[in-house]
């Protein structure tokens, strides 16, 4: 659908629109093949590698739209230190900006931590 939607756009397409069809007809073909896509985990992911774990393919840091390569490192770096008490403490120590943040906890990857350090009383 999202092909669809770029091609119909035509020459409205922005380059980065235009810069996706490439990596979604990958995408539609693995599927198409059976090859299963794990999402990005915060403790397994690598800053830039797609890795194979038991056959399924683990997204990178990099693969989420917004994220360079120096904040991908930045989290892949943090992650082997650990030891995290919320999403705003990991932004502290990966040094990547609030909208980096903001998208891992979008896409869930951060689910497992409060957002801030604060504790609410009520």
């Amino acid at each position: 659908a999202k092909i669809n939607e770029i091609e119909n756009k035509g020459k409205e397409a922005t380059p980065k629109e235009q810069g996706m069809i490439p990596t979604l007809q990958i995408v539609i073909e693995m599927l198409c093949r059976g090859i299963e896509i794990l999402p990005i985990d915060f403790y397994k992911s690598k800053a830039t590698i797609y890795q194979i774990e038991d056959g399924k393919i683990r997204l990178p840091f990099s693969s989420i739209n917004g994220v360079g390569e120096n904040a991908a490192i930045a989290l892949e770096e943090a992650a082997k230190i650990g030891g995290f008490v919320s999403q705003e403490d990991i932004q502290q120590s990966s040094n990547v900006t609030k909208s980096v943040i903001e998208k891992l906890d979008e896409l869930g990857v951060l689910s497992f931590l409060p957002k801030s350090n604060q504790i609410s009383f009520f």
